[in-house]
């Protein structure tokens, strides 16, 4: 190799050594209980990224490999207040929250007005019994 070429080839590693992708870490493997997880997401290799995401619990948790190797994981659902006196799932994002049942069965969310016949209806903010009044009607 000529000197001019390994000087050329030096200052472009020098040169683009700092703008060239530095590598993020270790993938992490995927553990056992999580595999079907990680398979259904594509990451079938049965390791993910540094950096990437998947998740688990019907979309209720989020986890990332992070840059030591090991896979975390963080709920994506509120805390649900302490003062919570029925919980339930009334939304598709399958979080838990503070919920009234109606006679149906079917959960509503806390400070929710719902119509139950003539009555209309609210659930308080801690959950528990829909409480019901007469709808009056203005003419």
């Amino acid at each position: 190799m000529s000197l001019a070429r390994a000087l050329c080839l030096w200052l472009s590693c020098l040169l683009l050594g700092s703008s060239a992708p530095k590598p993020l870490g270790p993938s992490c493997p995927c553990p056992g209980y999580l595999q079907s997880d990680c398979d259904m997401q594509g990451f079938a290799s049965g390791t993910v990224p540094t950096g990437e995401s998947f998740y688990i619990d019907f979309a209720r948790r989020l986890c990332t490999c992070g840059p030591s190797g090991n896979i975390t994981c963080a709920s994506r659902c509120p805390t649900v207040p302490a003062t919570c006196t029925t919980m339930g799932s009334p939304m598709a994002d399958g979080c838990p929250q503070c919920v009234c049942y109606d006679e149906d069965e079917l959960p509503v969310p806390a400070g929710a007005v719902t119509a139950r016949g003539t009555q209309v209806c609210t659930c308080p903010p801690q959950g528990g019994q829909l409480q019901c009044g007469s709808s009056k009607s203005k003419e």
